[in-house]
């Protein structure tokens, strides 16, 4: 027994000393990575006799029957340094994989699994909402993920993972109202069209190699760091889900899955990054190309007659832009602010749509229906513009977000099956949104990651072992977002007889489409340790849909719910 409850204190200990040299890791990424720069610098420039000298013996000569291993190599390209060394790094969670012995070239696996269940205790629809079929209780995969990462030759980095789960985000030109004067339910599936959630490569040579600035590109598939709430990593995020006012910013052209080319760059105060972003991976490029008149649509497969009639329009393409500083960076106190702009100057969510959709369910994704969707607005372009601020004191923490989304709409377009185009310049549409967060935690605390530019999850101090007296940390925590997507403009008459939301009723002169939502939630969080996570979260949303502005709720609900997720990570 007495060697048993010493080995339990023993794993305990070495599990605090880990989770403190994370600690460290953290604050001083930055140093360690201009340090291992220069060792790579002097290795290289070491005199030639003593490189001979640190040579293995020399083997015998290969017959020429027989080539050497080295000889296949292109000239001046060193052979492999051997012998390889397994890893464990830590990066919202623990890693395993292999190095070479220079650390040069690695490769290291990568797995993340969220289970969610979640029920509607309360539904209660307005006497107009278009779905009054009840909401439906059940279980979310929502995030299945395997794949790889790792660096080569030490100045570029990859990844390639694949989700297999139900990741749906607002993004997704599935999740919505399918049809605005359905009868039956009007949500369709929630699937994105491929399950290709990571495949980068980043090129970090010009900080890697001694340089005072530091900077780096991506370019691929990704999860683009726009948003503080975006640039937190889903292990990390407060709740079940990333707030409805981020998630209807991540329609500008952001979010995960997102087709990228960057320039970032960091130290441990200041976060900058610029993207220019296309569209969700699988997505067909030339979706938006269609026929088009000028004021009359062309109706969808019929071949251009002239070249006027040739829209040219092509995938989804925006820029954007996030910068942010730690303005307090004391060891028990920060103060983070930050601001993000996006442009979607070529909007398009499908054949023959050049149109933004701006929807969300109400902050969990168990049940599919959207309450908060504008439908298809047919626009020439969008912008977001946002700023965020966090801080920490001890075991308090908060952070909160706040955006104003612009639609530079079409108005006039006509009729025509399936055809969003054509029209003339109509009104800029002006819609708002934000969140406000904040917890408190018992065991451990959250810190600031500066290559995010963002927060990490809460990191314990004694994780469980069982055995020892740690048990990890718990966080409680609570959350107020608000988003308002109704607008005089949402309708038939200014937009003309092509649209139809979900929110209106087509003809409709004096209806404002979209929606408000107002959340109310708390959570409960549990840290067992560094790999894994129990969350338990209840939330109180009210969608207000009036028929006239200050009238009662015409096509909106008052929904309660209760979900919880089960995390892995390694």
């Amino acid at each position: 027994m007495a060697s048993t409850s010493a080995r339990a204190d023993d794993a305990a200990a070495l599990q605090r000393l880990e989770g403190k040299i994370q600690q460290l890791e953290e604050r001083h990424e930055n140093e360690i990575k201009a340090l291992q720069a220069e060792i790579r610098r002097l290795r290289k420039q070491k005199p030639a006799s003593v490189a001979a000298a640190m040579q293995p013996p020399v083997a015998p000569r290969p017959s020429a029957a027989e080539p050497s291993r080295s000889s296949l190599l292109p000239p001046g390209l060193p052979p492999p340094a051997l012998p390889a060394k397994v890893l464990m790094t830590y990066d919202r969670g623990y890693h395993f994989g292999f190095s070479d012995a220079t650390g040069d070239n690695t490769v290291e696996l990568f797995g993340r699994l969220q289970a969610d269940t979640g029920g509607y205790t309360n539904y209660n629809p307005a006497p107009q909402t278009l779905d009054r079929k009840g909401l439906s209780d059940g279980i979310d995969l929502r995030r299945a993920r395997i794949g790889a990462i790792g660096t080569f030759m030490s100045d570029w980095h990859y990844a390639f993972v694949y989700d297999l789960g139900n990741s749906a985000d607002s993004s997704n030109i599935d999740n919505g109202l399918a049809n605005a004067n359905s009868g039956t339910s009007p949500t369709t599936s929630n699937t994105f069209l491929s399950g290709v959630e990571n495949a980068f490569i980043t090129y970090n040579g010009f900080y890697s190699h001694g340089q005072q600035f530091p900077v780096a590109f991506d370019f691929g598939i990704m999860d683009v760091p726009w948003t503080m709430e975006e640039a937190t990593s889903s292990n990390d995020i407060m709740f079940i889900e990333r707030s409805t006012a981020q998630v209807i910013a991540t329609a500008f052209g952001g979010g995960d899955f997102r087709s990228s080319l960057d320039i970032r760059s960091n130290d441990d105060r200041y976060w900058l990054g610029a993207f220019l972003t296309g569209p969700n991976a699988g997505a067909l490029h030339t979706a938006g190309a269609a026929c088009n008149t000028g004021t009359v649509a062309v109706t969808p497969g019929t071949p251009c007659v002239t070249s006027a009639q040739m829209t040219g329009n092509g995938p989804q393409l925006a820029f954007l832009a996030r910068g942010a500083y730690q303005v307090v960076k004391k060891e028990d106190a920060t103060f983070h602010i930050g601001f993000n702009y996006a442009n979607l100057f070529a909007p398009s969510i499908g054949p023959n749509l050049q149109a933004i959709q701006l929807s969300d369910r109400p902050e969990l994704r168990v049940d599919p229906t959207s309450f908060l969707s504008t439908g298809n607005i047919p626009a020439r372009g969008g912008q977001v513009f946002g700023a965020e601020v966090a801080g920490s004191y001890k075991n308090f923490f908060a952070q909160g977000e706040y955006y104003h989304y612009t639609i530079d709409s079409r108005a006039a377009v006509p009729t025509s099956p399936g055809n969003l185009q054509g029209g003339i310049a109509g009104p800029t549409l002006n819609f708002d949104g934000g969140y406000v967060q904040a917890s408190y935690s018992v065991g451990g605390i959250r810190h600031y990651d500066p290559t995010r530019g963002a927060y990490t999850g809460v990191i314990p101090e004694a994780p469980l072992v069982w055995g020892s007296p740690g048990w990890g940390a718990l966080e409680f925590a609570s959350r107020f977002t608000v988003v308002n997507l109704n607008s005089p403009f949402l309708t038939t008459a200014v937009l003309g007889p092509a649209f139809s939301a979900p929110g209106v009723f087509t003809g409709g002169t004096t209806t404002y489409g979209g929606g408000k939502e107002t959340s109310y939630g708390v959570g409960l969080n549990w840290y067992p340790n560094l790999n894994m996570k129990f969350m338990l979260d209840y939330e109180h949303v009210v969608v207000d849909n009036p028929q006239f502005f200050g009238g009662p709720n015409y096509r909106g609900a008052t929904i309660d719910w209760v979900g919880a997720r089960t995390q892995i990570v390694f």
